[in-house]
């Protein structure tokens, strides 16, 4: 079994519960279940489809508008952007414009455009999204390769608590399409793979990466 991120073959049970197990890697820190744990894909779209993701929503205005404070001043109204597995609606593409950027969506379920992979971009947002990726090295490097030079990457996602009995209870394992965890050391391991600077930290959560 090899770490998802920097593909370590030496890992060490970090927690259970009585849905699935937990795996540390040795080498980059990474969190992570084993891959026969994800879930098949019509459940796992079935709880995206449960997701209440709504733009009328002020909280979820809110809670978006966090990250645009966060990364409005990495960009320029001349940028295009990417936001990568935006899930049900495009406000977040929306709140980024009113500073300038075009910005596209695409999400696997809700807006499968594969005209982005013919693109090219200024920055990628990637919001609560790395930690539901089967093969996060493959995909964060494929779109890595859809960065013009000097391009961004952010991503928000929680890091886990590094006490275990904290981490069982933890709330943010209990989704089941969340299948690793990171922590700095593993963030910064995939900057080492995409070749960029960071993790940056802009805001809670919230990280940049960037050639």
């Amino acid at each position: 079994m090899n770490c998802p991120v920097c593909q370590s073959s030496v890992s060490e049970e970090f927690a259970q519960d009585k849905f699935r197990p937990y795996f540390k890697c040795s080498d980059c820190s990474l969190v992570y279940i084993p891959r026969e744990f994800i879930l098949k894909f019509d459940a796992e779209a079935e709880r995206y489809e449960a997701h209440q993701n709504d733009e009328r929503d002020e909280q979820y205005k809110k809670y978006l508008s966090q990250i645009v404070d966060g990364i409005k001043g990495t960009l320029k109204k001349n940028h295009r952007g990417l936001d990568f597995g935006c899930g049900k609606t495009t406000l977040l593409s929306k709140l980024i414009g009113e500073h300038g950027p075009t910005v596209d969506s695409y999400d696997l379920l809700f807006h499968p455009d594969i005209d982005i992979w013919s693109n090219k971009y200024d920055f990628i947002v990637l919001s609560e999204v790395v930690e539901h990726l089967s093969d996060p090295r493959r995909d964060l490097l494929k779109l890595a390769g859809l960065l013009n030079p000097k391009g961004q990457i952010f991503i928000k996602t929680k890091l886990y608590p590094k006490d275990k009995i904290i981490f069982d209870q933890w709330f943010y394992k209990r989704d089941p399409t969340h299948v690793q965890f990171f922590d700095l050391e593993s963030l910064g391991q995939i900057a080492n793979i995409l070749k960029m600077k960071g993790p940056k930290v802009l805001g809670t959560d919230l990280f940049q990466f960037n050639f």
